[in-house]
């Protein structure tokens, strides 16, 4: 039954969890909302989790989303605009958190609506920071062509990014 998650600590797990949900947003209530989504979500997908002997990253990152979903849903908010313009309650570091984790939102939306070869594009470029020549190689295309490619991908990008700040 390997895979399972029967054996993993999810004590260990919900803690850290909660760590990771308190560090992005700050309040202890909503940390606790957020891990009791992200271990019920991890739960009932235990059996896709590809780390099954590791799973506390992939339980980590399932708990980055749902910090993001809930920053997401309350921006715009009434309640929380009255908040942001206390000076009381300014927080910069905070603030900088929340902001950092909106642009996130911000751009997994944006790569959405993109063709699934600029998102490997995108991917390849950004998040695994390979060169134009490394990108060529793995995709087997001509340097050139690779790099018109993902020119062509930031074109579609850019207003899609552009439409969320």
């Amino acid at each position: 039954m390997s895979g399972s998650g029967d054996h993993w600590d999810w004590l260990l797990i919900r803690k850290r969890c909660r760590a990771e949900a308190l560090r992005l947003l700050r309040q202890p209530h909503d940390a606790e909302e957020v891990v009791q989504e992200a271990l019920a979500r991890a739960w009932r997908s235990r059996r896709s989790c590809r780390t099954p002997e590791t799973p506390l990253p992939w339980c980590l990152q399932i708990t980055r989303n749902e910090a993001l979903r809930l920053i997401g849903r309350r921006r715009g908010h009434p309640y929380m605009k009255s908040l942001e313009e206390d000076c009381c309650l300014d927080d910069h570091p905070a603030r900088a958190d929340a902001d950092k984790a909106q642009v996130r939102v911000d751009v997994r939306r944006a790569l959405k609506v993109l063709t699934p070869d600029d998102r490997v594009l995108i991917a390849l470029r950004y998040e695994h920071d390979y060169s134009h020549t490394e990108i060529a190689t793995k995709l087997e295309i001509p340097e050139a062509t690779a790099r018109v490619r993902l020119h062509r991908a930031h074109q579609r990008l850019r207003p899609l990014l552009q439409e969320h700040a």
